[in-house]
């Protein structure tokens, strides 16, 4: 279903590793939501400290100065291009002067590892956690340089000048009795935003790919929220290439993550800013990117752009440029179908969330047969609520700037399938526009509401939707009613018929729900221990449940309660990521090329549906 060739090189692009060693980290991962993945918060302070040095070098040929970014474990490794890098690096180092001043990043070291050099963070600077991984980074390059001996040399160097290195693990000074002050201090100022500058530096080949690359700058300033970083872009040619930048930087499998704050561009300058979602720690601060044109020399040449697969270029036989004539998604008209998921509102049934992760499976398996899926999610206003941020630095006044949430992808594809999803708020004209939006753009649009039709409750946007399909948890029809048992007998029961016996599951499951709109059918919900096909009482049962207006559309395999985010889940949860024992993604693909099925059989497989779905409904009464 997915193509571990296409995961690599969506990697590899960004990173600048090599295919055969992204191929070999991803192909360890359980999921593929996060293709780069992120630092922890001591190791992206001290990959920070690292970004701000290289991000200062004038002259650099690459991004930072760096060839290769190489997520290995919980630690980087680096492959810089030139001597320069490594000695900017060196500056970064503490040491105390003759006359008493500290220079450098008081706790930071560097010791020869190999023919490379570790860099990492003395155990007083940072807060260890119980079985945490102390923060480290490997440097390695430039072809032919020696480092041992290059870090020998700046030994020599900082003591022939009579001061006192404080760099080797091996001698560690004991640290400071007082917190210097942030003004004095890079490790306190870039650990309200060390997130991002970690985020910059594990993806240093993003600038290279755009189209004029000519060098970056990357700076730092304080702000009344935190720190902001800034990235000085140096353009060759016409064009700035700012879509396919902002599109890399909000993408959550590859990118950042971010969001869009503004964005302004004229015929000399183009300046856009970025801003973190609500809620991350290590993020508070804004990402403002200035791209510029940059004098011509000649030494300077015009570079096209290179292929991102990550955000659907395509790479040609005879040149690996990018399709620049391919239309904007946003301009396609595709007259897609709505399918909304709800759920009986009971204490004990489908929750939210668990309809949410159905949609998506669902929706992957339709984006691996090659449709453009989204997956719409409406929410109640955020009430204000949450964690105190332990990044929040001592001179923040003001909260980090927001902007609403947009489209973010949540898998890559092969193509053409595409896999979306977007939260928007519980309003009726919001909704109305996201769908609207949605319908022009996707092929099949699965909406996630509120389990609706509560008795003090109306769903604003049921008539949206094509089709409506009640989630529900599959139970076993009863046969039998067991009667009460007089003194001294045994206990007697009544054989229910196939007709009695859907009465019986409808009172039980659905008796007090009445819903408001009517529905095309059930899609139950079956755990990998009851994954048994119905026998003939079965099918009689759920034949009668058709004529009372719940048809079963179908069934979907869930394992167990599922937890968004990386990591958290023991089993795939879709077809686009690699497969395990339960549920297996036969059971997710015939299970959604049924439900797709019903609610399209004039359609061939994979092809795009009608405006709505052909589906005999009635209501419940």
């Amino acid at each position: 279903m997915y193509s571990i060739d296409q995961i690599s090189n969506a990697a590899a692009q960004i990173t600048g590793e090599s295919l055969e060693g992204a191929r070999l980290r991803l192909g360890a991962l359980q999921r593929f939501d996060q293709l780069i993945p992120a630092a922890s918060a001591d190791q992206a302070l001290l990959e920070s400290v690292l970004a701000s040095a290289l991000g200062a070098v004038n002259g650099q040929t690459r991004p930072f100065g760096v060839r290769e970014a190489r997520p290995v474990d919980k630690g980087l490794v680096l492959r810089v291009e030139r001597t320069e890098n490594v000695q900017a690096l060196f500056e970064r180092l503490p040491y105390r002067t003759k006359r008493g001043p500290w220079r450098g990043v008081r706790g930071l070291f560097a010791q020869s590892d190999g023919n490379r050099l570790r860099f990492g963070f003395l155990s007083w600077l940072y807060e260890r956690q119980w079985r945490s991984v102390p923060p480290a980074v490997w440097v390695t390059g430039p072809h032919g340089e020696d480092l041992a001996e290059l870090l020998s040399t700046h030994t020599d160097q900082i003591c022939a000048a009579g001061h006192s290195v404080q760099w080797d693990p091996q001698c560690p000074e004991p640290g400071p009795k007082r917190q210097e002050p942030f003004t004095r201090s890079l490790v306190r100022r870039l650990s309200a935003s060390h997130a991002m500058g970690s985020a910059l530096l594990r993806r240093p080949r993003l600038w290279d790919s755009l189209a004029g690359y000519a060098g970056i700058r990357v700076d730092t300033r304080m702000s009344d929220y935190g720190l902001d970083w800034i990235v000085e872009r140096q353009v060759m040619g016409r064009q700035f290439d700012e879509a396919r930048l902002i599109e890399v930087l909000t993408d959550q499998v590859v990118g950042c993550g971010l969001r869009v704050l503004d964005h302004a561009c004229g015929a000399e300058e183009c300046t856009v800013r970025l801003a973190p979602r609500p809620g991350m720690w290590g993020w508070r601060g804004a990402l403002t990117v200035h791209s510029r044109h940059a004098e011509p020399g000649p030494h300077l040449q015009v570079s096209r752009p290179r292929p991102l697969t990550a955000i659907g270029d395509r790479l040609r036989v005879s040149r690996p440029e990018t399709d620049a004539g391919s239309p904007d998604r946003s301009a396609r008209d595709r007259s897609g179908a709505v399918i909304q998921l709800t759920g009986a509102p009971r204490p004990d049934g489908v929750r939210r969330d668990d309809l949410s992760w159905v949609a998506e499976q669902i929706a992957a398996v339709w984006t691996a047969q090659g449709l453009a899926t989204a997956v719409v999610l409406t929410q109640d206003r955020d009430r204000g609520f949450g964690f105190g941020d332990p990044g929040q630095p001592a001179w923040a006044t003001a909260p980090v700037p927001d902007t609403a949430e947009g489209w973010r992808r949540l898998r890559i594809a092969p193509p053409p399938g595409e896999l979306w999803s977007l939260k928007v708020s519980r309003d009726d004209e919001a909704v109305a526009v996201a769908l609207e939006h949605a319908r022009r753009t996707y092929d099949r649009v699965i909406l996630i509401g509120r389990n609706d039709d509560w008795p003090y409750q109306e769903h604003p946007f049921g008539p949206l939707a094509d089709a409506r399909i009640l989630v529900h948890r599959a139970e076993p029809y009863e046969r039998h009613i067991p009667l009460p048992a007089t003194t001294g007998q045994d206990a007697k029961a009544v054989t229910l018929t196939p007709a009695e016996s859907a009465v019986q599951w409808r009172q039980q499951e659905l008796g007090r729900w009445t819903p408001r709109h009517p529905l095309a059918g059930m899609l139950l919900l079956v755990s990998a221990d009851q994954n048994v096909p119905p026998d003939d009482f079965d099918l009689a049962v759920e034949d009668q449940l058709a004529r009372y207006g719940t048809p079963v559309l179908g069934r979907f395999p869930v394992n167990r309660g599922i937890i968004h985010g990386p990591g958290h889940s023991p089993h795939p949860p879709t077809v686009l990521d690699p497969e395990v024992e339960h549920p297996t993604h036969a059971q997710m693909t015939t299970s959604a090329a049924a439900l797709a099925r019903r609610l399209w059989p004039d359609a061939p497989p994979a092809a795009e549906p009608t405006n709505a779905p052909v589906t005999h409904v009635t209501s419940l009464s």
